[in-house]
């Protein structure tokens, strides 16, 4: 197996995050030590979770359209693997860091349209076995791109698809129905019982003010996720030529 065809691997891993359903989105923590808005806030939660799910819905798509970038940050179970992902993503570029656990991690970004990595030699060994070292010997400290792949993290990284993917009827179905309030990050929510499309249990936090976001979703067996940093801006740089390694140019 050469770095080039490794490259399909690590694309493979990675996206594989992409077949568990997206769990939420969230709001950016927030504070206030001022006791006359603290009081404010809940009494906007407790009025809030009168709310017919129909409304709550209604709601969160509201807010979730016309975002720039947001961060995600949590973990999913695929198959028997934990994923874990810190990951800020806007609409075509991303960078972040994704671990497979028992399997290695890799920093990712993705700008411009094009796709880099950098892998631990703990991925590279649970994807390329004895051929690891030369694979990191060649690679070394540097960025890997495959200049031959038109995705690369492309559907990881556009905010437009995972949007599309995210729909708040997955957790205000029928079944769903309002269980109460609670500060989650910071933020007052109502929280939303809801049944998987697996068949799990799961609690969704809705941020009890305008604009409505899922602040986090909570599937226990299945994973947990929060969003942050609504249209916080992102800056992507794009690594320096020298500091790029084509598995595109290798040959296979």
């Amino acid at each position: 197996m050469t770095a080039r065809s490794l490259y399909g691997s690590v694309m493979r891993s990675a996206l594989s995050i992409l077949a568990v359903p997206v769990l939420a989105l969230g709001l950016s923590a927030c504070g206030d030590d001022d006791k006359k808005a603290s009081d404010s806030s809940k009494d906007d939660a407790k009025s809030y979770s009168d709310s017919s799910i129909d409304t709550i819905a209604d709601d969160v798509d509201k807010a979730m359209k016309g975002l720039e970038a947001v961060h995600l940050s949590g973990n999913v179970d695929d198959d028997g693997r934990t994923i874990l992902m810190d990951v800020t993503v806007s609409k075509g570029d991303c960078e972040g860091h994704l671990e497979i656990k028992g399997q290695g991690s890799m920093d990712i970004i993705s700008v411009d349209g094009a796709s880099y990595f950098k892998a631990d030699d703990a991925f590279w060994k649970s994807q390329a076995g004895e051929q690891a070292s030369m694979i990191t010997g060649m690679i070394g400290d540097k960025w890997a791109t495959d200049s031959t792949d038109d995705e690369g993290f492309a559907e990881l990284c556009d905010l437009d698809k995972l949007l599309s993917d995210m729909d708040s009827g997955d957790v205000t179905d029928d079944n769903s129905k309002v269980t109460g309030t609670e500060k989650v990050n910071g933020v007052d929510t109502v929280s939303v019982s809801f049944t998987s499309d697996d068949g799990n249990p799961g609690t969704a936090y809705v941020a009890a003010t305008d604009p409505h976001y899922f602040v986090r979703i909570d599937v226990p067996k299945e994973g947990s996720m929060t969003f942050s940093d609504f249209d916080k801006p992102l800056d992507v740089q794009k690594p320096a030529d020298d500091e790029v390694v084509d598995l595109g140019t290798l040959g296979s």
